[in-house]
């Protein structure tokens, strides 16, 4: 008996969600998707322009003539933004064993020693590590405005103290 295309059509999906693991690394990641009992052509991938790679696939949808309306299929959907400092023109993708392996290379910004070290250095010198520690300058009138408002402020305090005391 010969299934009729309005039957395929009527297939059940089993949805479920990969196993997933991120190997990070210095100039690349790996993404590996554990997809048992699936077929290279059952799985599709896509890279839009806002950095979302699509992965998804359906076991068994690829014109099989043996299935039949009662028969399940597993299928999964999966999205995930990737990093803006990847090189998307040279993302590639290897499925074998049941594992789809998606590298991922970065852009890898090099800077040259002294221009590094000079950023080291700015660091250290923006947070008071090593360097010299930079003072502002204080003028003797601003030291004298300090020392008088500073003494206000305790004799202030000192006759609130003597207030709540009696």
């Amino acid at each position: 008996m010969e299934t009729s295309p309005a039957a395929k059509e009527e297939q059940s999906y089993e949805d479920f969600v990969p196993f997933c693991n991120w190997q990070k690394h210095e100039e690349y990641d790996i993404l590996e998707i554990h997809l048992p009992g699936f077929r290279r052509q059952e799985i599709r991938l896509q890279f839009n322009d806002l950095g979302i790679l699509t992965i998804s696939g359906k076991q068994g949808s690829d014109g099989d003539e043996s299935s039949t309306t009662t028969s399940m299929r597993s299928r999964f959907h999966k999205e995930m933004k990737i990093s803006r400092n990847c090189r998307a023109d040279q993302i590639r993708a290897k499925f074998s064993r049941g594992i789809l392996s998606i590298t991922v290379p970065k852009k890898v910004v090099k800077l040259s020693k002294q221009s590094a070290e000079d950023s080291e250095q700015s660091a250290h010198n923006l947070f008071g590590f090593g360097g010299t520690v930079l003072r502002p300058k204080l003028s003797k009138e601003n030291a004298l405005k300090m020392v008088v408002v500073s003494l206000a402020m305790v004799l202030a305090g000192y006759s609130v103290y003597r207030l709540c005391i009696i």
